[in-house]
């Protein structure tokens, strides 16, 4: 009689999980086993609504728009007892699981993806002979669930799965998401049984990304909104995307475009329903450019120096920002320096050429510049404008 419920009781959650937006990452929900015969014993009060995330690493290679993501989460059973636990994973519509494995005593343990009740069925058997099944079941629309047993008390869970999925691309901007934003999902279904009051916060640690990218075209404009983002581009086609945070509330996206003019453009919009929308343009130019193909310019860089650049190392960053233009001028090129605060303070008279002595000398000028006074940006600008007046070489 026992069995009975508790199978009822799961297809009530997976109907209800059913019905509701999907929620972020994935996440383990622990209850005390009560389908096995098992010691007398009290029960963890109160037992967390979900495991916390000890850690999670994302893995991703993207090949055109086929993307393959590989993610390692490692759960924390911090209570002094073993727990059952139904794993949720969202996973994108169009995507199918390559691989879901667990790891048990220093062994991968491989899943099988199987029907719902072939799954429930042979999940029941193994729970009573208490071994780790790591059986994978759908649990609604774009959901997966994994029931795991054991989780053994103050140790850690560690779960793997690689999923691959096909990108959607729109004039020309191809769009990646990972999920890692927990929703009020999780509130209801605390509340739904019995377990605690108010919107749980689920623990994380580090959270790490790698995201290798082969666009088999000139890639341009890649653009996270999300998060931070480390970009490497090896050459006009591949590149490498990282980033490591300790907030999982956001869910992670990651945008790129395909083009294979000199000049990628790309166009991003928003819009709320009844509200103003808004929009991005991102313009970058091909990186595979023959030397030859570089033309010398005119650069003039304006630096604000105003007294509001003391704050919380605005003017450090702004200064580290200069320094690398300067240091990043070609051969044969010319440049300026001004700096304005309530008035604006010219480098040196005329352009000056981006040599050796030169750059060196702009730097001794950067490092000693330090906020002060009131803001007048029209007249640096018209400044910064007046350096051209004599020049016909692209500025």
């Amino acid at each position: 009689m026992t069995l009975k419920r508790t199978t009822i009781f799961l297809s009530i959650v997976i109907a209800a999980f059913a019905g509701l937006p999907t929620f972020g990452q994935g996440v383990i929900l622990p209850i005390v086993c009560d389908i096995r015969p098992c010691r007398p014993r009290p029960i963890p009060q109160p037992l967390p609504n979900v495991l916390p995330v000890k850690s999670i690493k994302i893995d991703t290679k993207i090949v055109g728009q086929v993307a393959t993501t590989h993610l390692e989460q490692v759960f924390r059973n911090d209570t002094q007892f073993t727990l059952e636990g139904t794993y949720f994973f969202p996973i994108p519509e169009t995507a199918s699981i390559v691989e879901f494995a667990i790891w048990e005593n220093g062994k991968k343990l491989v899943g099988e993806v199987r029907s719902r009740e072939e799954a429930r069925r042979i999940y029941d058997e193994i729970v009573r002979r208490q071994k780790d099944p790591g059986l994978l079941e759908y649990a609604g629309k774009d959901l997966f669930q994994a029931s795991i047993f054991p989780i053994p008390p103050n140790s850690d869970k560690i779960l793997e799965m690689t999923y691959s999925q096909i990108l959607k691309a729109e004039s020309g901007v191809v769009s990646y998401r990972y999920p890692l934003g927990t929703g009020h999902n999780l509130w209801r279904q605390s509340q739904w049984e019995g377990r605690g009051n108010g919107t749980p916060q689920q623990k994380f640690g580090t959270i790490s990304g790698t995201i290798e990218i082969d666009g088999k075209q000139s890639l341009r404009n890649i653009y996270s909104p999300s998060h931070n983002v480390d970009v490497k581009q090896k050459n006009d086609r591949t590149a490498s995307v990282s980033f490591e945070t300790n907030e999982g509330d956001n869910d992670f996206q990651l945008f790129y475009g395909l083009s294979n003019s000199e000049i990628g453009l790309s166009l991003l919009t928003y819009r709320e329903p009844g509200k103003d929308g808004y929009f991005l343009i991102m313009a970058s130019p091909s990186n595979d450019i023959a030397e030859q193909e570089l033309v010398n310019k005119d650069i003039v860089f304006v630096l604000d120096t105003s007294g509001s650049m003391a704050e919380a190392g605005k003017m450090e960053k702004a200064r580290s920002a200069l320094l690398f233009g300067v240091r990043t001028l070609r051969e044969g090129d010319r440049f300026n320096v001004i700096n304005f605060a309530g008035e604006e303070h010219l480098m040196e008279r005329g352009m000056i050429n981006a040599d050796a002595k030169g750059k060196e000398r702009a730097e001794n000028f950067i490092k000693k510049l330090q906020p002060g006074g009131g803001t007048n940006i029209n007249d640096s600008l018209l400044a910064s404008l007046r350096q051209f007046d004599r020049s016909d070489r692209p500025k």
